[in-house]
């Protein structure tokens, strides 16, 4: 086994899973891995418990961390580190992109891609800094997703839809990243 740290330049990142499958969790340590190596973030999910995964694995609420749930809030916040959104919040999320003076210098997180409308994918796809992540066949924006290139992909369940690469079959809890200088299984190690 050996042990790798997926960095800026693997960017843009597409990580795809079907529930129960790793990949959610494989999303987040990968953010922090980001974080935690000093890059700057914009984390916008779904659903909040991926916000209390993030947390715990930093270690808790620090400075460096704003909670933003209105445009004031992140007018307020706009230098933070990690910048964390109100969950499923479009809406701030598009004005996030739209008006962040550091929005090209942030990693761009958007977890659960088959929860969101259109207007997400197209405020971000334009954006190289990201990292989609989700179940990919029930994305309204599946087939726009599928035309950007990314640098990394990694897949915890085979979608429905056609992929530019061969995905093997997986043990549980087990992804395929392919990379333009890795390829292979990847699993994130818990300590």
């Amino acid at each position: 086994m050996r042990i790798i740290k997926l960095r800026l330049v693997n960017l843009p990142y597409l990580v795809i899973y079907g529930e129960k499958s790793g990949g959610s969790h494989f999303t987040i340590t990968l953010m922090v891995d980001l974080y935690k190596s000093g890059d700057k973030i914009l984390f916008f999910t779904a659903f909040p418990m991926a916000k209390d995964n993030f947390l715990e694995q930093i270690g808790g609420v620090n400075g460096d961390v704003a909670f933003v749930n209105s445009v004031e809030d992140l007018e307020n916040h706009k230098e933070s580190r990690a910048i964390i959104l109100d969950s499923g919040n479009e809406s701030l999320f598009t004005d996030a992109v739209r008006l962040l003076p550091d929005v090209n210098e942030r990693i761009i997180l958007v977890k659960n891609i088959e929860a969101f409308s259109a207007r997400v994918f197209e405020a971000c796809l334009p954006l190289d800094n990201i990292v989609l992540s989700g179940y990919i066949d029930a994305c309204v924006s599946k087939d726009e997703i599928m035309e950007k290139k990314y640098n990394s992909m990694v897949v915890f369940t085979k979608p429905e839809i056609t992929l530019p690469l061969e995905v093997p079959e997986l043990p549980k809890w087990t992804g395929y990243l392919s990379s333009e200088n890795k390829s292979g299984m990847i699993k994130v190690q818990i300590n």
